[in-house]
């Protein structure tokens, strides 16, 4: 039986109910600003403005820091269904004036937020008649850590944006992320090395501006680890300057020419013994690329790339000494040495995602139960997963896939591929089944037999042909811990009428599983 719903904690309650009482105050104040409207000298906002300004003061007074952020996601879900009230009463014969004045109302109340206690914001969370506030007053938001501008004007209004940018950066000494994509410019980059010393994640993808040139102004921030580059003006000779000048860096994204920085670091930079990178992903690599991520990169934890057989040798792999994660994508099992790799390296992997990878059988799934003790997450993505060409092995040192958390499984296979899986991942906690793999109530019967599932918290198993509301029921009685069902209405056998009496038991014995669509869940 599934864990029962629990009562909604009251602090909570408490930044809800917060939340709503601004909402109410907001259209009980909407007569008012609307009658001082239509008296002319700007009556009307100056009364909103003064009213908000007071609210501004309690919010800030009364709500804990550590609670802020929490107040502000309920506050936008509150201010966004306002809106869409004050829509949906607007018809024919509505006054514009009286429509723009109660959005105005609205839209203000957002200015709450305009807080030093706010520590994240991500301007693309929020509905965009509530932007152009937070645009104009973004300096008041002294104590944001992380912040994330997103796209703003999709590189069409730089210059424009440019000043609210740089108007709102010149408050943030905290700031430690922020994510600018598109309209990022060597002036901004000049600004976060004067205003913002902390930084130390910066993504600034699809800027357009952004050169060689402004490698020198990036790499003064001292701190900077993570600086993601994709698809700028920065060339080949922009990265080595980054890679062997940024000296806390460890991460620059996808790049599918940092092996090739790397030699060139290592053939014209003997001083450089070693670099602190811990990531390396790209769609190019040979093997001496993967050598000398071996020899440079003592601390390289990931390792994400495509495999060309007339390039690379995957055995190169067992060099890096801390790899933790690894992606692989378009190899074969046996012929390309994975499980040679796996056999080295497993003892220290946590993270597996194989992707395109041909001569999957059964022997390859318990070579990598056997070689990965430490395994918590994997994935298996548009493998090709064949019947065992030979017998497979039945004696197993360890316990298989004892310490598996995650696994997502998107292959055509036999049956029995998966369920081997899941007989003996007795600490699963998520769950994830492409449409292609097959399921069938007969098989999670044998698979509860084995396996309870005691952990598991997220099942989305995607369109299957044979699956009904048993194994549905199955799931909710008996895992404990289970908190998300999804992708019910894709199994083809699971008729509407019983997926509406599954939900009503769920509400009615009050257990504490959500079997929504996923989307309408997230929202």
């Amino acid at each position: 039986m599934p864990k029962l719903g629990q009562p909604i904690r009251l602090e909570i309650l408490a930044l809800k109910g917060t939340t709503v009482w601004l909402c109410h105050i907001a259209e009980l104040l909407m007569p008012t600003i609307l009658a001082l409207s239509k008296k002319g000298n700007n009556e009307g906002q100056k009364c909103l403005n003064s009213v908000v300004a007071e609210l501004r003061d309690e919010y800030d007074h009364c709500i804990p820091r550590h609670l802020y952020d929490d107040m502000a996601k309920e506050l936008i879900i509150q201010i966004n269904l306002l809106i869409e009230k004050v829509k949906k009463a607007l018809d024919i014969r509505a006054s514009m004036s009286n429509f723009i004045c109660q959005m105005n109302v609205a839209i203000a109340m957002s200015e709450v937020l305009l807080s030093r206690k706010l520590q994240v914001m991500k301007i693309e969370d929020l509905p965009k008649t509530m932007r152009h506030i937070f645009y104009a007053k973004m300096n008041e938001l002294k104590g944001l850590r992380y912040l994330s501008l997103g796209s703003m004007s999709g590189g069409w209004k730089t210059d424009d944006m440019e000043k609210t940018i740089l108007n709102g950066l010149g408050t943030m000494k905290n700031l430690s992320g922020l994510t600018l994509n598109y309209d990022c410019t060597n002036t901004i980059l000049r600004a976060l090395t004067k205003f913002c010393p902390n930084l130390e994640y910066l993504d600034v993808s699809n800027s357009k501006y952004i050169t060689n040139d402004s490698i020198d102004i990036i790499t003064k921030l001292k701190k900077l680890k993570v600086v993601i580059l994709m698809r700028t003006q920065v060339t080949m000779a922009g990265m080595i300057d980054l890679i062997v000048n940024a000296k806390n860096l460890t991460d620059v994204g996808r790049y599918d020419d940092l092996g090739r920085c790397l030699e060139f670091v290592e053939q014209n930079y003997p001083n450089v013994l070693s670099l602190k990178l811990q990531k390396f992903e790209t769609r190019f690599a040979t093997t001496r690329h993967i050598q000398l991520l071996a020899d440079l990169c003592p601390d390289m934890r990931y390792v994400s790339i495509f495999h060309n057989m007339l390039l690379m040798d995957l055995m190169a792999l067992i060099g890096i000494n801390k790899l933790a994660e690894l992606y692989l994508l378009s190899c074969d099992f046996f012929a390309d040495q994975v499980r040679d790799v796996i056999q080295v390296k497993g003892c220290n992997l946590t993270h597996l995602h194989l992707e395109h990878v041909e001569q999957m059988d059964m022997n390859a799934l318990v070579y990598i139960s056997q070689y990965c003790p430490d395994l918590k997450t994997l994935s298996l993505y548009n493998c090709v997963m064949i019947p065992s060409t030979s017998v497979f092995l039945r004696q197993y040192a360890i316990p298989p896939f004892m310490n598996l958390e995650r696994l997502g499984f998107v292959c055509e296979c036999p049956f029995r591929h998966l369920e081997f899986i899941l007989t003996t991942a007795l600490k699963l906690r998520m769950l994830q089944v492409g449409t292609q793999a097959y399921t069938s109530d007969e098989m999670f019967e044998r698979i509860f037999l084995n396996n309870p599932l005691q952990y598991l918290e997220d099942v989305r198993i995607i369109n299957s042909t044979e699956l009904t509301i048993e194994t549905a029921y199955r799931f909710v009685e008996n895992c404990p811990n289970l908190v998300l069902l999804n992708e019910l209405e894709c199994w083809q056998k699971v008729r509407d009428y019983e997926l509406v009496q599954l939900r009503e038991m769920i509400k009615e014995r009050n257990y504490a599983v959500h079997t929504a669509p996923l989307r309408r869940y997230q929202e």
